[in-house]
């Protein structure tokens, strides 16, 4: 198990990647006050940040089904209706699984002719592109003008057991780059929703002093992302009855 660490964690450290962290351990930190209650066997935690928005977590319950149910009853809630156009914007770096998600969930999702409600994009980052993701998001949007633009991306935990286990959604926008200040904020059209799922872990959180600041994955990797990413679209499919 160590070793699939390490072939992640090098690769991972090479392009220098950060991900935001899970809301709620955010707001355990700032000891902000939380709702947590269980829905059809899932376990959901309900925030509010003060200088980005209203959350929800969810934590997997063994069934797929009830989750992405429960997990499309939320974006539906947030995403508000008479919606014409939605843009779904796939964040990260397709070439490196645990960076993959958003690319991912796009693979599972209809635009353009069979879905003209949909746009989908994946930017990838600017160590591959040599141009920033959230210009490239800032001008698709203003070009397509959607009524509400999703964001999805990897996300970061400091708990082993919510690896690939929690699904996070909400009505704000996601910083890419934040980690490592040089933070870009990330400029849509109307309404804006980011989803995530933590797939990463620092080393530091697993008791690994020495190298505390490098990022691991779970060996399974590929699996959990794949599962998350269809979970993910689906719910999206849900939510606006496709």
């Amino acid at each position: 198990m160590l070793y699939n660490y390490y072939i992640f964690l090098l690769f991972g450290y090479t392009f220098g990647m950060e991900y935001n962290s899970l809301l709620l351990e955010t707001a355990a930190v700032q000891g902000l006050k939380e709702d947590e209650f269980v829905r059809r066997g899932c376990r959901v935690t309900h925030g509010i940040m003060p200088d980005k928005g209203e959350y929800y977590t969810l934590t997997e319950c063994g069934d797929d089904d009830n989750l992405v149910r429960i997990f499309a009853s939320y974006i539906k809630k947030l995403a508000g209706e008479n919606l014409k156009r939605v843009l779904i914007v796939g964040l990260g770096n397709r070439g490196m699984t645990a960076d993959a998600l958003g690319n991912t969930t796009l693979h599972h999702l209809s635009a353009g002719g069979s879905n003209p409600h949909f746009s989908l994009i994946a930017p990838q980052v600017s160590v591959v592109t040599g141009v920033e993701s959230s210009d490239i998001v800032a001008s698709v949007s203003e070009r397509v003008k959607p009524d509400l633009t999703i964001l999805i991306d990897t996300l970061s935990t400091s708990r082993y057991e919510r690896l690939g286990r929690c699904y996070q959604l909400g009505n704000f926008a996601l910083t890419p780059g934040s980690g490592v200040g040089n933070s870009k904020f990330m400029r849509t059209q109307g309404k804006t929703l980011s989803v995530g799922v933590p797939l990463v872990i620092k080393l530091g959180d697993l008791g690994v002093e020495k190298l505390r600041n490098f990022v691991v994955t779970p060996a399974d990797i590929d699996e959990q992302v794949a599962r998350c990413g269809k979970n993910i679209a689906r719910a999206i499919n849900t939510a606006f009855g496709k």
